[in-house]
């Protein structure tokens, strides 16, 4: 695989999660919604619940498709340095990629995929995504 159809890869499947993350995020809008209408109408159980399932599976799917994007920067650098093995050189706007990258990639082993956000501002968005969905439904609003 050349260079070219790497950062090709890269840019095909940075659309597609970017498709996938913007449908996610919209039912995560909706979901914060539900909730604001669920509190203001003082929903019974039943409502809570199902509002409840809704938020956390377009809060998981969100964070399913984020989880994508250093994955995919990831893989694109163990296919660069692959072929830097193979080749045994690489351009400088490869090479300038490969140094970008905050971790650290290796041609002798695939990235991991991890639903834990490597970022820990990512993971404070998750949470307080988290919060906003249920912790305003179940905790309630103060007296």
């Amino acid at each position: 695989m050349s260079e070219v159809e790497i950062f090709n890869n890269l840019n095909n499947t940075l659309s597609t999660t970017a498709l996938f993350f913007l449908g996610w995020a919209f039912l995560l809008w909706v979901a914060a919604r539900a909730v604001t209408i669920a509190i203001e109408g003082n929903a019974g159980i039943i409502t809570k619940i199902v509002t409840t399932i809704f938020g956390l599976t377009a809060l998981w799917q969100f964070n399913f498709s984020m989880s994508y994007v250093p994955w995919s920067f990831e893989g694109a650098a163990h296919q660069l340095l692959v072929l830097k093995e193979e080749t045994g050189e690489l351009s400088l706007r490869s090479e300038a990629f490969l140094n970008s990258l905050p971790v650290e990639v290796s041609a002798s082993e695939a990235p991991v995929f991890s639903l834990v956000p490597s970022d820990p501002f990512y993971g404070l968005f998750i949470l307080s995504a988290l919060f906003l969905i249920v912790g305003r439904l179940w905790i309630g609003q103060k007296a």
